[in-house]
């Protein structure tokens, strides 16, 4: 069901128990955010769960809006730009139990929402991501309180040393991709594109060699399979400064080994061929001599 003028018009509308005006809007199968201008910016809080939502875009101006409920949708993509000019006093999300499963998403959320304190993303797949909590919380560092949780001040250290090493240099080149995969799935979002395939100053970053940063690097110069074993040396690196030499040679786009001289890995060469048996009558003449 189309999200029409007249449902807006004719839609439930309350004074919640946190004083707030609300919107109810919630479980009419609604495919798409639209006409919200309707509702001349006359509520705080907004109820659009158990719908079919994928996207998050399209709102009006709705300054006076400071919650959205959209649990039990379908959602895997948020316009940054779209949240930031449009509503621009958010702090509560409700995300629960929704598709969003890749690291863009969030950076896309912390990009949109600036006043975000309260997000709920139980129930997703990205939760299931290694160091999901912790990129959350450095990504929106406003957050008071995640998936119901209250995020600690040991939390936002451990987010701020995660993101300042090659484990997050990684998972920010994943987001790049997986913002490059959700461009080329909506072709006709060439605002969307156009931030996956350059950076914040214009300048295309897809080149190939050195990249200006482990992050880029790790994006272009490295398979997924090099990617998966390049994690799982930061993972289990012994010391800061063996993530540091893995960090560099990231960044200069060769892929790491765990040889001290820094240079690639190499495989080990083979093993020498055994020695050929000996000729047995070789072996009769030798013993004969002997005798």
């Amino acid at each position: 069901m189309r999200l029409s003028a007249q449902i807006i018009q004719s839609a439930e509308q309350r004074t919640n128990p946190l004083g707030e005006r609300e919107i109810i809007l919630r479980s009419l199968a609604i495919p798409a955010i639209e006409h919200l201008a309707v509702s001349r910016d006359q509520f705080d809080t907004m109820d659009l769960s158990n719908n079919h939502l994928q996207r998050i875009d399209n709102f009006p101006k709705l300054e006076r809006l400071s919650t959205l409920y959209l649990g039990g949708n379908e959602i895997h993509f948020v316009d940054s730009r779209n949240l930031k000019k449009n509503l621009p006093n958010l702090t509560t999300m409700i995300l629960t139990g929704n598709g969003v499963k890749g690291w863009n998403v969030i950076a896309d959320l912390g990009d949109g929402c600036p006043k975000l304190e309260f997000l709920s993303l139980a129930g997703n797949p990205v939760t299931r991501r290694q160091h999901y909590r912790l990129y959350t919380i450095h990504k929106i560092p406003t957050l008071k309180i995640l998936d119901f949780q209250k995020v600690k001040q040991s939390e936002r250290e451990r987010a701020n040393r995660l993101a300042s090493s090659a484990a997050g240099a990684a998972m920010e080149a994943d987001a790049r991709l997986e913002a490059r995969v959700a461009a080329a799935a909506a072709p006709d979002d060439s605002v969307t594109a156009s931030k996956a395939f350059t950076g914040e100053d214009g300048v295309n970053t897809f080149e190939p060699g050195e990249g200006k940063n482990a992050e880029e690097s790790f994006a272009t110069q490295f398979t997924m399979e090099e990617k998966a074993k390049i994690r799982e040396m930061v993972a289990n690196a012994a010391s800061a400064d063996e993530i540091d030499r893995i960090e560099s040679l990231v960044k200069k786009g060769i892929f790491p080994g765990k040889a001290d001289n820094g240079g690639n890995a190499l495989p080990p060469p083979p093993p020498p061929p055994p020695p050929p048996p000996e000729d047995e009558d070789n072996g009769n003449s030798k013993r004969q001599k002997i005798e």
